[in-house]
């Protein structure tokens, strides 16, 4: 585990004042604490802190230099703004280089799974972070986890990993990454269903037209019947002629 320099300022006053008039400064108040050192109130510059930060993760080992003397640390906590994420208290936690300590670490994925890149699959990371116990000059920087042999299905499990000279505080059966299927699947059916039916509402349509056609046909045919019976009887006085009508007048001599 790399060590990483930070120096801290010990400060004597404490309060919300007191830290607001730090922050006003360009610096971040915080406290150096832990089962052999009483707690010490520090600041420290944003500046160096933030880069520091650059480098570090959640497991490493913090060299402060304090009054001369450097005081080996890890990062416990620390507050953000919720607003800004401006970063408002740090607590440093001191260790002994010969005791465990519990850190988490985080994990690395290495490689492409087979179930993402042949099977269109979806890689899901549970975990980001893993935490162990371990001598401090045993914290590792990461965990790589390798998922490149992961098809469709296929997870890990934290009783899959292991860390060398670490003991891992996290619960076996818990998983760690899983390869689920594409979603793509699912709407792809869910299309080819909605093809099906309009296709079987068409035909009902269809059916129901071909059925209606002859049902048309024959009451065109019997009104077309009705209106010929109709021409065939002529209207009264139509048919009769009248008197003188149809007889030669004789000729005159």
């Amino acid at each position: 585990m790399r060590e990483i320099p930070i120096t801290v300022q010990r400060r004597h006053d404490i309060g919300k004042g007191v830290a607001r008039q730090i922050r006003m400064a360009g610096k971040i108040p915080g406290v150096v604490y832990g089962p052999e050192t009483e707690p010490i109130p520090v600041s420290v510059e944003e500046r160096e802190f933030r880069t520091a930060m650059r480098h570090a993760s959640s497991g490493s080992i913090l060299n402060l230099n304090m009054d001369g003397k450097e005081t080996k640390a890890v990062l416990r906590e620390m507050q953000r703004d919720p607003v800004t994420s401006r970063v408002l208290h740090i607590d440093f936690h001191a260790i002994s280089m010969n005791k465990p300590i519990h850190v988490a670490i985080p994990i690395h994925f290495i490689g492409t799974p087979v179930g993402v890149k042949v099977d269109g699959g979806i890689m899901q990371a549970t975990m980001r972070e893993i935490e162990i116990s371990c001598l401090p000059i045993n914290i590792p920087e990461h965990l790589d986890v390798d998922v490149s042999e992961l098809r469709i299905g296929d997870s890990i499990h934290v009783s899959n990993v292991s860390i060398p000279n670490a003991t891992i505080l996290a619960d076996a059966q818990r998983t760690v990454v899983v390869i689920s299927a594409p979603t793509v699947i699912k709407a792809e059916a869910t299309a080819v269903e909605a093809e099906a039916a309009a296709a079987e509402g068409a035909e009902g349509v269809a059916a129901e037209g071909a059925e209606a056609a002859p049902a048309e046909g024959e009451a065109g045919k019997k009104e077309e019947g009705k209106a010929g019976k109709g021409e065939a009887k002529p209207l009264k006085g139509e048919a009769k002629p009248q008197k003188g009508e149809g007889k030669p007048e004789k000729e005159k001599k």
